[in-house]
């Protein structure tokens, strides 16, 4: 069980890691009693960007983490304003960018986001959620899919299964397509009783 649990903290910090503990809305069960079906997409977004409701979000690149596990939100935008040169991907950021704010995402009310297919091999990440930074709240829909690109990781004892899945997102993220020419990064997982 030990083992299990180290391997799904590796499979996390490997695939982005926890958005910090103030915004996890997940913990892992030991040993698990119910079944988790998680998908993250890590993508880019570029330009101004004007929401119909809220402030406009501040910045010209935006590194977007989306995750959802059994419908549950949580994730980041954080937005940079990078002059002629320089670039960000899910990952890093050039120097020459500057911070501009980063809005936390969470579930709208009860409202569950997207689903995993019952072979792994495929995700979805749709519906509508919030940000937040501080006091101001901005409504967010996705329409993203994820298609497993890797093998699958599995490990299990018997009582328990744990598998992740490196996979491609592809969509729109609040109608924004992710920037062309940046990497992107997703994965599609799951763990529970056997």
């Amino acid at each position: 069980m030990k083992r299990m649990l180290s391997t799904l903290a590796t499979i996390g910090l490997c695939v982005g890691g926890v958005a910090g503990s103030a915004h996890a809305s997940t913990t892992i069960e030991d040993p698990p009693t119910t079944h988790h079906r998680y998908a993250q997409s890590d993508i880019v977004l570029g330009g101004a960007w004007v929401v119909e409701f809220g402030e406009p979000i501040r910045g010209n690149r935006h590194q977007v983490r989306l995750r959802t596990d059994n419908g549950i939100v949580s994730g980041y935008i954080r937005s940079w304003f990078c002059p002629t040169g320089a670039s960000v991907s899910p990952t890093w950021v050039s120097s020459r960018c500057t911070h501009r704010q980063t809005i936390w995402l969470k579930n709208l009310n009860r409202h569950k986001v997207g689903w995993v297919s019952s072979t792994g091999l495929s995700a979805r990440q749709d519906s509508y959620f919030m940000g937040t930074s501080g006091s101001r709240a901005w409504p967010f829909d996705a329409d993203l899919t994820l298609f497993a690109n890797t093998a699958v990781t599995d490990d299990g004892d018997g009582t328990f299964y744990s598998f992740w899945r490196g996979a491609r997102p592809q969509g729109t993220f609040a109608g924004k397509p992710i920037l062309s020419g940046t990497k992107r990064y997703g994965s599609i997982g799951g763990y529970g009783p056997a």
